[in-house]
């Protein structure tokens, strides 16, 4: 493990290309500014390994502290001894390093709950310490896995571009990096990793599609169709902030609101607009509710269709009314 101390230690030498995808991220991404605390997520397994030896390598360069965060999930058999290693490497850096042990995962939606778990940690030490940003370990190949597991559920555009490689303080900067090249990276480094069984379990969406359809979009079209997906993924996230910007600057012109908490549009002007547009405008009406689709897309439809008085219901109790001239939105009480 570099030791962020010693600026002696160059960028050059084993590992190199990882040092320069993982700079060329961060640069890229604007995920750093300098002079500022950044939080490391250390799961113990390859890729946050290599996220944290290469940020230490980094920081011997340019000007920020790092600080380890491991949480101890209890869900393997060798969980204490994972816990360990993080914390001696972690402490060979000369870096601090805080532990947690997450309680009570048993249940359904295990792996959001113990995610829900994990960040919150990070983030409670991350304000402690007076970090701005958040690092965690997501590679390429996590991102095109989520694109391909978001598509087969019918995400939206914002779903579809994937893992971001920075949204507010949470920054991934092996987000162009392969997978096979962290591994290689802590092989040539000589870091202790482990595997985390759940990788591999099929149950698991991102596990089968790591485990058949990656495979077998590399073995029709070659390695060349990850990094293309990646790069899709990329333009999907840049057509996504471009309409979120753009409803953004029209929502105040096209939305009234009542004294009863009604929202009003103007059905005409509604229409006209691009399907797209019609569909965010609806959505930053609704608000972030679950199970909010059925209902818009069903309004967006009797719009194209001249439908007249008709309601469309919203999770939550909201409702879509089509009132002659208007477009009422009726948000529950």
């Amino acid at each position: 493990m570099a030791d962020p101390g010693r600026v002696a230690d160059s960028l050059g030498g084993p590992g190199f290309s990882v040092v320069e995808a993982a700079r060329d991220a961060i640069a890229q991404y604007r995920m750093l500014d300098g002079r500022e605390t950044v939080v490391v997520g250390v799961s113990g397994g390859p890729d946050s390994l290599c996220l944290l030896d290469v940020m230490a390598r980094l920081a011997t360069k340019d000007d920020y502290e790092l600080v380890v965060c491991h949480v101890d999930h209890g869900l393997s058999e060798s969980s204490e001894e994972i816990s360990a290693n993080v914390a001696k490497l972690g402490a060979e850096a000369g870096l601090d390093v805080h532990v947690a042990r997450a309680h009570d995962l048993a249940g359904p939606n295990l792996h959001a709950r113990a995610r829900e778990f994990r960040y919150s940690f990070f983030e409670t030490i991350a304000r402690e310490v007076g970090a701005t940003k958040i690092a965690t370990g997501h590679t390429l190949d996590d991102r095109v896995e989520t694109t391909i597991a978001r598509l087969v559920h019918g995400a939206s555009t914002e779903g579809l571009a994937g893992i971001p490689p920075a949204a507010g303080d949470r920054i991934r900067p092996l987000i162009g990096v392969r997978r096979a090249a962290t591994r290689a990276y802590c092989i040539e480094r000589e870091l202790e990793f482990f595997e985390d069984p759940a990788n591999d379990d099929p149950r698991f969406d991102r596990a089968a599609i790591r485990s058949a359809l990656v495979p077998a979009i590399e073995k029709r079209w070659g390695e060349g169709a990850i990094d293309a997906i990646a790069n899709a993924a990329d333009r999907l996230k840049d057509d996504a902030d471009a309409l979120t910007l753009f409803t953004d600057r029209i929502y105040k012109d096209l939305v009234r609101s009542t004294d009863d908490g009604d929202l009003i549009l103007d059905r005409a002007v509604l229409t006209e607009m691009p399907r797209a547009l019609r569909r965010r405008v609806l959505e930053r009406a609704v608000g972030r509710v679950r199970d909010r689709s059925g209902g818009i897309e069903a309004a967006l439809a009797a719009l194209d269709s001249g439908g007249t008085s008709q309601r469309f219901a919203i999770a939550s109790g909201a409702e879509i009314i089509l009132e002659g001239e208007q477009v009422r939105l009726r948000m529950p009480e």
